[in-house]
């Protein structure tokens, strides 16, 4: 049940606690990142996924003070190659041969970020945080959908453009076999 409850409560959290901050300290942003996800990870006996694809990620955060902030994000990692078995109910030939299908993959995530100012324009971070993520195969597959929780962390190099702007190329990784390169936008309000 709590699986379920997780995305939901993450957003209530998250509205609730930036609400006010937002209106008393200027530290709200919100971000948006592209990038190249690589994911391989085998998700049980039965299934596996392997893939090179594209990723957008989307989400809100509050900065503490330069150093230091918590962010909540939604990320579509989108459709993998992935092989399963014969679902469990159905009369399958493939007792040799894997089942080729896609899968979708997304992820809801909580994070802290640190960052360590190197000049007065450019910040090194990184953060560690909670990941739950969603893989939902095409098919008669969808007998294999799955979701859970695993560690995420990450690292990358931030560019101040100006009073309100960021740009950052970063690297995350989660738990679950899913490694993306991105580069993001953040707006500060």
């Amino acid at each position: 049940m709590f699986i379920n409850r997780f995305p939901i409560i993450t957003c209530f959290l998250a509205l609730v606690t930036f609400s006010d901050a937002a209106s008393a300290n200027e530290s709200f942003y919100v971000f948006g990142t592209l990038g190249n996800t690589n994911s391989d990870s085998s998700i049980s006996f039965e299934s596996r996924i392997h893939d090179d694809s594209y990723s957008y990620k989307f989400g809100a955060g509050y900065a503490v003070n330069r150093t230091f902030s918590v962010e909540t994000a939604y990320q579509v990692i989108g459709s993998q190659n992935a092989e399963t078995a014969c679902p469990p109910d159905l009369a399958c030939v493939e007792l040799i041969f894997p089942l080729w299908t896609k899968a979708d993959l997304t992820a809801w995530s909580l994070s802290v970020t640190g960052s360590i100012p190197i000049t007065e324009r450019f910040d090194l971070f990184g953060k560690v945080g909670i990941a739950h993520w969603d893989l939902s195969f095409d098919g008669i597959s969808s007998a294999f959908d799955t979701s859970d929780e695993d560690l995420l962390y990450g690292a990358g190099l931030r560019w101040v453009m100006g009073e309100r702007w960021k740009l950052s190329v970063e690297y995350e990784h989660i738990e679950f076999g899913v490694d993306t390169v991105g580069i993001g936008v953040s707006y500060y309000f």
